[in-house]
């Protein structure tokens, strides 16, 4: 049963509910979570999970190589019951985002069939996978918008969200580049060669730096958030100036703190 609740990662997957549910105070709905909260929350839950799941599906491979003991390579789950299990979580998920309004099962749809193509196929494809897969998790603060019909407030965080974490995707394939040899696909350390990837990365990732006060001059989020997103701005330095072996895993955590900025600087 361990496999299934691992396969899922299910921590990505809360910082995702999170994400949403600091888009949904900041398009002004209650602190305390209300039935279109609660369902929403579980709804991306669930589908980032399906996404999870069905990335592993086509990636046993590569996984093979570069992470043996994930639940599919190590021979916990067969891949048949893995991909049942996604379109498990894919289904129940969008169900329950048609049950907060039509807009939020329109982008649940939209979601769920780009983390399927994704892992199929746009993953081997240079920079359109990451930009993807950032494109998602920037969709994330859209759909928390969406739960009370008003996303215009959470545009700033989205597109925060896709410069950083497409800097984040890039350093993770500099540290998956054997397998990704192995498995044929054109990333940008294995086309261009690593310096030049973790520069590319770092730029994304400063670009992210800059900006992470725009939501501040905007208006959107009170004093408190420069507090909080200086730390995470730190975080994200180190990134960029640290061991490249730490990047990816720095860029996680400073994400992390983000929406701890974000949620601070919503709620003060």
């Amino acid at each position: 049963m361990f496999a299934y609740l691992t396969i899922m990662r299910p921590l990505n997957c809360l910082m995702a509910a999170v994400a949403v549910y600091v888009a949904s105070l900041i398009a002004g709905l209650a602190f305390y979570p209300t039935l279109p909260i609660i369902y929403a929350l579980v709804s991306v839950f669930l589908i980032c999970a399906g996404g999870m799941v069905i990335n592993d599906y086509f990636d046993v491979e590569i996984d093979r190589v570069n992470k043996p003991k994930r639940p599919i390579p190590s021979g916990k789950i067969s891949k048949t019951t893995a991909l049942i299990y996604s379109y498990l979580l894919f289904g129940i998920g969008v169900y329950i985002s048609y049950l907060i309004n039509i807009f939020t099962f329109i982008v649940a749809i939209l979601a769920s069939a780009l983390l399927i193509l994704y892992a199929w196929k746009l993953k081997k494809a240079m920079m359109i996978g990451h930009l993807t897969v950032s494109s998602l998790v920037a969709l994330t603060f859209i759909y928390g918008g969406l739960v009370n019909l008003n996303y215009l407030p959470v545009l700033s965080l989205a597109m925060l969200a896709l410069l950083a974490n497409t800097g984040r995707e890039i350093y993770k394939s500099i540290e998956d580049i054997m397998g990704d040899q192995k498995a044929g696909l054109q990333t940008l350390p294995i086309k261009y060669g690593v310096i030049r990837a973790k520069m590319i990365a770092s730029i994304f990732v400063l670009f992210a730096i800059i900006l992470s006060f725009l939501p501040y001059f905007l208006g959107i989020f009170s004093d408190v958030y420069l507090f909080f997103v200086a730390i995470t701005d730190i975080i994200f330095l180190a990134a960029v100036v640290g061991p490249l072996k730490f990047s990816a895993k720095l860029c996680k955590f400073a994400m992390l703190a983000s929406l701890v900025a974000f949620f601070a600087g919503s709620i003060a």
